[in-house]
């Protein structure tokens, strides 16, 4: 090889590096799990196709990862987005994950997913979701969530999810 070329890769592998080392950009919505926070959390569903998914799923410590601002090249608009997990139905080991997804400088829902032991439910709009912003939450009213899966099964979800603070601008 040719003494430039060494240089590009050896600038390309000092760059690979310094990202690794800080943690790179953090503008992929799916980039890194989410953490246990000391943040208690609640949400019930009322209804479900599945009686066995009906009841309370809670934490003190709800997994949350950082809300970040994503623009997708499309016809997708930018979202705010994050994810939750660790919310445990009462009295059994099922537990809920998601995420959510809203319109920067609104309080309005783009989309929601709330996955139950690996059923996967999904809510499109605001019917019954908003965003409270001040109160670093996403407020769920009845709303229903129908399975990706295409059955048709739904659940109810009435409570709030938290978000962290300290969100990009207009999120």
């Amino acid at each position: 090889m040719k003494p430039a070329v060494y240089k590009i890769f050896g600038a390309t592998a000092v760059l690979a590096v310094l990202l690794t080392g800080c943690g790179g950009d953090d503008t992929d919505p799916d980039s890194g799990d989410p953490s246990p926070r000391a943040i208690p959390a609640s949400i019930a569903v009322a209804a479900a196709s599945d009686a066995a998914l009906m009841g309370t799923y809670a934490s003190s410590t709800i997994a949350l990862n950082e809300v970040t601002k994503f623009n997708p090249v499309g016809g997708d608009p930018e979202t705010c987005r994050f994810r939750f997990a660790g919310l445990q139905q009462a009295g059994t080991t099922r537990l809920m994950d998601g995420d959510i997804r809203y319109v920067p400088g609104t309080t309005e829902l783009r989309v929601a997913f709330a996955s139950i032991n690996g059923t996967e439910f999904r809510i499109q709009g605001t019917a019954g979701v908003f965003v409270d912003k001040p109160n670093n939450r996403v407020v769920f009213t009845n709303a229903v969530l129908t399975s990706t899966q295409g059955s048709g099964n739904t659940i109810t979800l009435t409570g709030a999810i938290p978000m962290l603070g300290n969100r990009p601008e207009g999120c």
